[in-house]
């Protein structure tokens, strides 16, 4: 039996430096040479035509040769052997040198299209591709600037397929004028068991339309709905989920900017819960006493139904006391793995805690920069609109906000005592930089250390 296309990987396009109607391409380095090379088989752009269809386009390649006609570009018989084979499930178009047409016409066929920043034609030909392709299971578009306008083209075909067990929605724009489309989304799909939409611009309301499609999908079971703006009602919409869904395994509303009501109606909603094995809810504004109380809740709890083995709180800073109190877990639950302090690579690794909340903001706000591939002369060029390398506290936070960089206000005013080292009122860029600097060198010092006591 014929093993369908499941996954698709479009990443890392370049587009051509030259346009040319010669299909015999010489991709070779070597400009001196006047000897023409043989063309090689990755690199390969002229149609095998002794490939064979089958009676139905079930692969998409039918698809993709009429896309090929209809975008007026030349069809590589190397993409359309990928699609009919028998073995591969996973198609890799790494350095084809494909431009937007050619994009366009691989994504009418089936897609993994990350980072790309395809915009709404894109969103529209991935909605016109799930029309047609039926048995796709892994759908990766994420970071390729949609937004909420664009939902509609994709939400909608993706609520009708069946066959999605995978969804990347990541570092895109979509935020609450989008809700009610993801709501429907979540809500009927059949099929999805993990989701992403961390990384967008959804806010209270966008939470809570998620929320109700969390409430009434029996299916998903990772959501990573992190690095959003969903403050402590929107925080309140995921506790109601923890309450009522009985499926969800794994939840990340890290990075949020929730606080100390928000994390404790989210704990709330563990004492209904015998499914959720993971929960990371760490880059919050979270402190001691919220800590302490969500303690005092789960000491309550039945060990025997209990089913929570990592409760993530990274980057939230503990005095001794409340460590102590975390402490107090141990023996009602030996399974339960709970991170705090300063941590590397979302809490998989534990590190010695700053203390200072200013120095957590900081690290939060290079961690920004650093999953958006943009410097801090870019960055704060944007809050800088006068050019004259210095911002007040108000253009600051205005920047902050601007930017949806998920940080509270409180973090927000910790992180400018932190940076402003004359107290002059200002942010000067040469402080800014300085203290990440200094930043990344404690990180490094740190590890070091780690590395020295293994």
């Amino acid at each position: 039996m014929q093993n369908f296309l499941e996954s698709f990987t479009l990443k890392t396009l370049s587009r051509p430096t030259t346009t040319t109607q010669d299909v015999d391409l010489d991709l070779s380095d070597d400009s001196d040479s006047d000897e023409k090379k043989p063309i090689e088989d990755d690199q390969e752009t002229l149609l095998d035509l002794s490939v064979k269809y089958p009676d139905y386009d079930n692969t998409g390649s039918k698809t993709y040769e009429k896309a090929c006609r209809k975008f007026d570009v030349v069809p590589s018989s190397k993409i359309t052997r990928k699609m009919d084979s028998d073995k591969d499930t996973t198609l890799d178009l790494k350095h084809y040198g494909l431009d937007s047409k050619g994009t366009m016409a691989v994504a009418m066929a089936m897609v993994d299209i990350s980072e790309n920043n395809l915009k709404s034609f894109g969103a529209k030909s991935i909605g016109m591709m799930l029309h047609d392709n039926k048995f796709l299971r892994e759908l990766n578009i994420g970071g390729n600037g949609f937004t909420d306008l664009d939902a509609p083209f994709l939400t909608k075909k993706i609520e009708e397929h069946m066959a999605l067990h995978y969804l990347n929605l990541s570092h895109n724009l979509f935020g609450d004028l989008s809700g009610n489309s993801f709501e429907h989304m979540i809500a009927e799909n059949a099929s999805l068991e993990e989701l992403d939409l961390s990384w967008n611009q959804f806010r209270i309301i966008g939470a809570k339309k998620i929320a109700n499609g969390l409430k009434e999908n029996d299916h998903l079971k990772i959501v990573n709905a992190s690095w959003n703006g969903y403050d402590d009602d929107g925080a309140a919409a995921f506790g109601d989920v923890l309450a009522n869904n009985k499926y969800l395994i794994e939840l990340d509303i890290s990075c949020c900017r929730i606080g100390p009501e928000g994390f404790g109606k989210v704990m709330k909603g563990l004492k209904s819960n015998d499914a959720l094995e993971v929960l990371k809810i760490g880059k919050n504004n979270i402190p001691d006493s919220a800590v302490e109380t969500a303690v005092d809740l789960l000491l309550t709890l039945d060990p025997s139904t209990f089913k929570l083995e990592c409760l993530d709180l990274s980057d939230v800073m503990l005095t001794g006391k409340s460590q102590e109190r975390l402490a107090e877990l141990k023996e009602p639950f030996p399974e339960l793995d709970i991170i705090h302090g300063y941590t590397d690579s979302y809490g998989k690794r534990r590190m010695v805690g700053f203390g200072d909340m200013g120095q957590e903001a900081l690290l939060c706000l290079k961690e920004y920069l650093e999953e958006c591939n943009m410097t801090v002369t870019e960055l704060f060029s944007r809050f800088d609109e006068d050019g004259s390398n210095s911002v007040d506290y108000d253009e600051f936070r205005q920047g902050i906000r601007d930017e949806g960089i998920p940080l509270s206000s409180e973090q927000v005013d910790h992180l400018i005592k932190y940076i402003d080292i004359d107290g002059d009122g200002d942010i000067d860029f040469s402080e800014l930089v300085l203290k990440i600097k200094e930043i990344t060198k404690k990180r490094a010092e740190e590890k070091g250390k780690r590395r020295q006591e293994v």
